[in-house]
């Protein structure tokens, strides 16, 4: 994920009419409004997001933290909705290393069992970042933090070595703006550019049957410098040998400029002639700053979506879309930090309302998944 997902969470929710305790991500309802947009689920003539993915072979993924599998009403929702599943925190070095060679895997371990009870693919998010990192790791000169990562993925990775399918292993290297240059305000910066090619070597040798990915922001486009460097990063790795197995583009859409679908499509066929996958993995479409009432919002949230999974859908190697929380509720955009980068909210950013309700966006999944 591009910056830290702040959870502003309520004690209390009513489900079904009846007071629970769970917590979960502020909605919105006050500083974002009722739920909007939605048509209730599970319904007889509603078809599942998963059974249409399956259909067109490809999974349909969301994010979720741990402390939600204690409310029935989103275990459910989840199970009938989702085949592919990763964690929106608890994968991340600070949670899971909080202190050196310390590890918790508890939190992460919940996840990771509902979703083989549930059929679900597991991804692990993410490995190597550099944010939510440990306080640790941040003050660490190059021969230490070198070792911190190798034990840190061998620690991690092994740990559930057979039982999670994808590993985002290095995630947002490179910079943002016109260098295409790796980021220089990461701490992995010291040990120079190979530091990629030794995660993705450790995450394989810790287990070569995982699927070892790339991810990134604001690469789907292609011809921008970043976008390019991400291209030229992948190639450089599958040429050297490096275990590279696809490539994550998060998609966090920003509807006020955006690459068209017909060149996110082809970006996406030029890693495949690589020979390598394609992932979106972190979803989500804000409609506060497009123009309009809800209505017209919603509707054009629909066709970015639609687009944006007809473009996965025809290329063969897009092996699955994520988005990033399970609805409106649970989105990272209802923090006005980070909410503010795309423009005025609420931004209504997923296809499931507040109440988990479908919205128009879903129909426009499942059209463009039936389309194959």
């Amino acid at each position: 994920m591009r910056f830290a997902k702040l959870r502003l969470r309520l004690a209390v929710v009513l489900v079904s009419g009846a007071a629970v305790g769970c917590i979960i991500h502020d909605s919105g309802m006050g500083a974002g409004g009722a739920a909007v947009g939605g048509a209730p689920l599970p319904a007889s003539d509603q078809k599942p997001l998963r059974q249409a993915g399956a259909a067109a072979h490809k999974r349909i993924g969301t994010a979720m933290m741990s402390n939600q599998l204690g409310n029935a009403q989103e275990r459910a929702f989840v199970a009938r909705e989702f085949d592919s599943l990763s964690p929106e925190n608890e994968m991340k070095w600070n949670a899971i290393e909080p202190r050196p060679g310390a590890f918790s895997f508890e939190a992460a371990d919940r996840l990771v069992d509902f979703a083989a009870e549930n059929n679900i693919r597991m991804r692990g998010h993410t490995l190597v970042w550099h944010q939510q990192l440990a306080y640790w790791v941040k003050g660490l000169k190059a021969d230490a933090l070198r070792a911190a990562m190798a034990r840190h993925i061998q620690g991690v990775v092994g740990h559930w070595k057979g039982r999670i399918a994808q590993w985002d292993v290095v995630n947002e290297a490179l910079a943002d703006g016109e260098s295409g240059a790796l980021r220089d305000d990461s701490p992995f910066a010291v040990l120079g550019p190979t530091f990629i090619d030794e995660a993705f070597r450790l995450a394989h040798a810790a287990d070569p049957q995982a699927q070892l990915i790339y991810n990134d922001y604001e690469i789907e486009g292609g011809a921008t410098p970043k976008g390019q460097a991400a291209y030229a990063l992948c190639k450089r790795l599958q040429e050297a040998g490096v275990p590279i197995t696809g490539v994550g583009f998060q998609m966090h859409v920003d509807p006020r400029r955006w690459p068209s679908a017909d060149t996110i499509r082809k970006n996406m066929e030029r890693y495949a002639a690589l020979g390598l996958s394609i992932e979106i993995t972190e979803m989500d479409v804000p409609v506060g700053a497009l123009p309009g009432d809800i209505d017209e919002k919603l509707a054009k949230q629909k066709e970015i979506t639609k687009e944006i999974v007809a473009a996965c859908v025809a290329v063969d190697k897009c092996s699955g879309i994520t988005f990033w929380g399970l609805g409106d509720a649970h989105s990272w955009l209802n923090s006005a930090k980070w909410g503010q980068l795309r423009g005025r909210g609420p931004h209504y950013p997923l296809p499931f309302n507040a109440n988990l309700q479908a919205k128009p966006m879903v129909a426009g999944i499942i059209e463009a998944l039936e389309k194959r």
